[in-house]
């Protein structure tokens, strides 16, 4: 067999962007389609006679999972170096028996603290890099629908909604599971996508 044949032409789905080999894909109304997206594409053909394109490469649920966790490490190390402002322990919010020990004023106080500081480091890298140190780490970008950068209300508002896509069980992160376009609750409300920022090259 010759090499030429042994290399299989790699191809990019019309809907997610994964680049693919060209046996993975299937062509549907001139587009390349992935199997993932292909009971979702052929809805809208079925639906509307016209293919809708994506322009973006959505993240999905795992990767987002990856972002998050950096950024709740990345705001441990925080709250641990104000613990020991604090409580005079690095880390002393994960050591119950330090925490019981101290005044309750002081305890809330942190806990005030601490609640600020994770609103605003959400809302400041969102509002002027447009990603969390977690997303920028794993090369993810948050936009509006119409590609545009979020201002402080969305900033704001979306993490607030974040919070509410959580406490409802889980459901609002879920739901990126099973949306195409990968949005979760927090997304939907405030108009925002999460994609891979190379997809906007």
């Amino acid at each position: 067999m010759s090499q030429e044949a042994s290399v299989q032409a790699v191809l990019a789905c019309s809907q997610c962007g994964r680049a693919l080999d060209q046996s993975d894909l299937v062509h549907i109304a001139g587009n390349w389609v992935c199997a993932d997206c292909k009971p979702a594409f052929l809805s809208r053909v079925m639906a509307s006679g016209a293919p809708v394109t994506s322009k973006w490469h959505y993240a999905g649920f795992w990767i987002r999972v990856v972002a998050r966790l950096i950024d709740g490490i990345t705001l441990g190390i925080a709250q641990a170096f104000i613990a020991l402002l604090f409580f005079g322990t690095f880390g002393a919010q994960f050591l119950p028996s330090a925490m019981r020990s101290t005044p309750i004023g002081l305890r809330i106080s942190f806990q005030l603290l601490s609640y600020a500081i994770a609103i605003a480091y959400e809302a400041v890298f969102l509002r002027y890099q447009g990603a969390t140190l977690g997303k920028m780490a794993v090369g993810l970008k948050v936009v509006r629908s119409d590609g545009g950068s979020l201002g402080w209300g969305i900033s704001f508002g979306r993490y607030f909604m974040y919070i509410v896509s959580g406490i409802i069980l889980l459901i609002g992160y879920i739901m990126v599971g099973f949306d195409n376009e990968k949005r979760a609750l927090h997304d939907r409300v405030c108009g925002t996508r999460v994609i891979y920022k190379r997809s906007l090259v």
